[in-house]
């Protein structure tokens, strides 16, 4: 016995010497800051507020063409060294705009999209959703952050750079799509088709997604800016049940409804397997060097405490995204009459794919998780794979970190699997350097404002914005 307490006293002895050495050799945190340019010179701060509120009154809906020739009637006459330097080539009421550096290195292409959702419910709005009101804080209105802000921002940073004489340091894409909020199968798609076409290869391609939000969520005590690598997959599934019509007096053991809600309950109770997938697993330590000695020590040596950080992270549905694919059942159909048993019933499912996830791998998964009796058919002209996962670390994620880094917020970068869709998976064959990231900085409370009521950017931010897309044209 005094032989055993020893093995395990010396057992002990070396997996703390193993925590500790992990811990205390983990990489330092790079702190490397960019300078972003000074434009005071070339912007009046308060007219380049007011073209992003004008920009918003603008209802570029996909019912709405109007609104996109109009839209563009506006960009060509607020824009003007723009339009008259760079070329432009549409696609549809999409807008592709090419700057020529003259230098003979890899071009780097700039994403946003023209397109907003519908507004369902304006009266729940402060202000009217297509009014573009300014106050002294927020510009308002559909669009302010998904995606004119980062449009807008990304052109008075083209047109800033123009009239102080500055030229990118090598060429310079800008697609503006007009249709990602419905797939981007007539904007995005086609015009990354047609760059392929033209076997160009892309240093560096940035689109929407990730953003500054407070630190909190990683234990961080200062902002993080999160820099999406990859994106999860989107697929919609219909399951329908079968049964006898009949009355509901006299009801059998089963019926279609009841079929159809015990599917959903299975699916709901029995959830894709958690893992820390690579992203997520690089986001957690990215951010260890900036953790109290406790967390970094967990953080340090996730082949141990991986299965604690899973639960924890499980806990809330923000995090858990991050982990699975994941389900909501969206729709629900059945029934003709309150007295009558329904021949059918079907529910609409909504499935964001993790990396590792499949369309194909999860539609095995339906058929062989669900009895005979209930359907699986593939719904909606929209459906994709997880996209790849760009490789980090690289020289082209430090520059962004780098100018990220030199934001007012001084955040801490991380890595981060972005949960909803872009259009950068249209452009995935055309790099390898394919990130998602819109500077401006955020409360956890502004995330409900994406495609919900009150959207709005912070007026203060908008300026950094501009000098954060002006930095990276630079090649600073």
């Amino acid at each position: 016995m005094k032989r055993l307490l020893q093995l395990l006293a010396l057992a002990v002895l070396i997996l703390l010497a193993v925590l500790l050495y992990h811990t205390l050799t983990l990489p330092q945190a790079d702190s490397r800051v960019a300078e972003l340019p000074d434009l005071t010179q070339a912007v009046d701060e308060d007219a380049m507020v007011e073209r992003l509120a004008m920009a918003l009154r603008f209802p570029t809906l996909p019912d709405q063409p109007d609104a996109f020739v109009g839209f563009h009637g506006f960009l060509r006459d607020r824009f003007p060294l723009t339009h008259q330097t760079l070329s432009v080539k549409p696609f549809g009421h999409s807008l592709l705009y090419h700057w020529d550096s003259q230098n003979d290195c890899p071009p780097q292409l700039l994403l946003a999209h023209q397109d907003v959702v519908p507004v369902s419910s304006p009266e729940k709005w402060q202000h009217p959703p297509f009014a573009g009101v300014v106050d002294d804080d927020f510009v308002w209105g559909r669009g302010a952050l998904d995606d004119k802000g980062s449009l807008m921002a990304i052109l008075e940073a083209t047109e800033a750079l123009l009239k102080t004489g500055q030229t990118p340091a090598c060429d310079v894409y800008l697609a503006f799509g007009h249709d990602e909020e419905i797939g981007g199968r007539e904007g995005a798609m086609k015009m990354a088709a047609w760059l392929e076409q033209q076997g160009l290869r892309f240093a560096l391609i940035l689109d929407e997604g990730g953003m500054m939000l407070p630190g909190s969520t990683l234990g961080l005590d200062r902002p993080v800016a999160l820099m999406g690598i990859a994106e999860k997959g989107y697929m919609t599934v219909e399951l329908q049940a079968e049964a006898e019509p009949g009355h509901s007096s006299r009801p059998p053991q089963t019926t279609a409804i009841g079929d159809l809600a015990a599917a959903i309950d299975h699916l709901q109770t029995h959830p894709r397997p958690a893992s820390l997938s690579g992203p997520t697993r690089k986001m957690l330590e990215q951010v260890a060097p900036h953790q109290p000695f406790a967390k970094r020590l967990v953080l340090a040596n996730l082949w141990l405490f991986e299965p604690l950080i899973v639960r924890q992270l499980e806990g809330k549905p923000e995090t858990n995204a991050l982990l699975r694919t994941t389900m909501a059942p969206t729709l629900l159909s059945a029934g003709v009459k309150e007295n009558v048993l329904p021949a059918t019933a079907s529910a609409t499912l909504n499935f964001r794919l993790a990396p590792g996830e499949t369309r194909d791998s999860l539609r095995a998964y339906l058929e062989k998780a669900l009895p005979d009796s209930i359907s699986v058919t593939s719904r909606g002209a929209f459906l994709s794979d997880p996209s790849p996962v760009t490789g980090i670390p690289s020289a082209t994620f430090d520059r962004l970190a780098a100018l990220a880094r030199a934001l007012p917020e001084q955040p801490v970068v991380a890595p981060y699997l972005l949960i909803a869709g872009t259009d950068a998976r249209h452009y995935q064959s055309l790099s390898d350097q394919v990130f998602r990231f819109m500077p401006v900085s955020l409360g956890q409370d502004d995330l409900a404002r994406f495609h919900g009521h009150n959207e709005r950017l912070p007026r203060e931010q908008y300026p950094h914005m501009v000098r954060f897309y002006a930095g990276l044209m630079l090649g600073r």
